[in-house]
């Protein structure tokens, strides 16, 4: 199969890449900061996008290409309408014009906001509380649209938090800020109570179910991508203090704008549907982010 995967540069496309290139398919990447196999196409621009898609011919598109960072799409909440929502619609439209069957969209667990209850299922209602879930939520509308429309072939994907080696600082989550923190000599700061929980998956394991999803020839389907447990920032601190073999002083700080607090995520459905499981385990994944530090374990 001819893929073609935008966002190919960053911590998910570049390793989702390699994963479709070593599994037989044809991949040809795009990022706005371009890299050694991937061209420099910035997915707000139509034209540029679409021209290189025509040329391309794919067989599909796999979306990846976002600003990421929900504290900072509160500050700039039109650059994350612009680059996440019209990206999108700009990545389904250079897919209809190349006549790409099928497109694959990298949404977010961002899009159901603070839940009424848990663990979030793929019907749970959307209420995304910063701009970045809102832009998410857009994304998946256009999506279905263009399903509806025009017959493309989709799946959704709703990682939750994404964590491995690699990740980059400048949208790290709190498993890297940790881990880098450690590895410089700094005290890991845990912002608000530590109270708020999260769903943490393994960016090797949401590579498997995304080249699952496009492998399986499954149609108009969301799936959550996720671990299945939820664990609080206090309990994480405990799981690198064993990761490590050691006690480490956390700092305190105030909470981040439009973190929600709570979060569950069920994986039901794509195991049932793809027979995906996460197979990387939370203490092992931390082991192997601090290792890539250089942080020393006992």
């Amino acid at each position: 199969m001819r893929v073609l995967v935008t966002g190919a540069a960053g911590f998910i496309g570049s390793r989702l890449a390699a994963a479709l290139r070593a599994r037989g398919h044809e991949v040809a990447g795009v990022d706005l900061r371009g890299g050694e196999g991937v061209e420099a196409v910035d997915v707000r621009d139509l034209g540029a996008l679409s021209a290189l898609a025509s040329r391309l011919r794919p067989d599909a598109v796999v979306h990846l290409a976002a600003f990421i960072s929900a504290p900072e799409s509160v500050e700039r909440p039109a650059e994350y309408m612009e680059d996440n929502a019209m990206g999108t619609v700009n990545a389904l439209e250079a897919a209809r014009r190349s006549g790409a069957g099928r497109f694959i969209y990298f949404s977010s667990v961002a899009v159901y906001g603070e839940p009424s209850e848990l663990p979030l299922r793929e019907d749970s209602p959307l209420n995304p509380v910063n701009p970045y879930g809102l832009s998410k939520a857009m994304g998946e509308e256009a999506v279905r649209g263009y399903g509806r429309f025009y017959g493309l072939g989709y799946a959704i994907l709703r990682p939750s938090n994404v964590y491995g080696p690699g990740q980059s600082p400048e949208y790290a989550g709190v498993i890297e800020a940790f881990a880098r923190a450690i590895a410089e000599g700094r005290r890991p700061v845990i912002h608000g109570d530590g109270g708020q929980t999260r769903d943490f998956v393994h960016v090797d394991d949401v590579v498997e179910a995304a080249a699952l999803a496009l492998e399986s020839g499954i149609r108009g389907r969301t799936y959550n991508v996720s671990s299945g447990r939820s664990i609080s920032v206090n309990e994480l601190a405990r799981v690198f203090e064993e990761a490590l073999g050691r006690g480490i002083e956390f700092g305190r700080g105030p909470p981040r704008p439009g973190d929600i607090y709570r979060s569950e995520v069920s994986n039901e459905l794509i195991t049932r549907e793809l027979g995906w499981r996460p197979r990387v385990d939370l203490r092992e994944g931390i082991r192997g982010i601090l290792r890539a530090h250089g942080a020393q374990l006992v």
